[in-house]
């Protein structure tokens, strides 16, 4: 498994584009960068990047953004695919519902003491 932390400059390459569709272009300048330098079959970006690119409308994406990169395979012994995985840098990521699952299995359940009566 491969992480890398990549900060792409989108300026110049947005402001060709129409102010409308400035935020759509963005994605798919990210998604050609990280298919060009980590070679990956499958690109699967983090809803945190999205966030970032759209916080500010369709007509001011950020110029640049830091993402941090991971590279997985995934698929059987045969078909095996190289998916890059990226998002946000900074951002924690969100916990799925599995991790959720497991933490509340190890957890004890509490039992409630009634207050002790006070003696007058």
């Amino acid at each position: 498994m491969v992480e890398r932390i990549y900060t792409i400059n989108m300026r110049t390459l947005i402001k060709k584009n129409a102010r409308w569709e400035r935020s759509k272009r963005s994605i798919a300048i990210i998604k050609k960068f990280l298919k060009r330098h980590m070679k990956a079959e499958g690109i699967k970006l983090d809803k945190s990047i999205t966030e970032e690119i759209w916080k500010r409308g369709s007509q001011r994406p950020p110029g640049k953004i830091r993402i941090k990169v991971t590279e997985t395979e995934e698929g059987e012994k045969d078909e095996k695919r190289k998916v890059v995985k990226a998002s946000l840098l900074g951002v924690v990521q969100e916990e799925t519902k599995e991790t959720k699952k497991e933490e509340k299995k190890t957890e004890t359940p509490k039992v409630e003491e009634s207050p002790k009566e006070k003696k007058k």
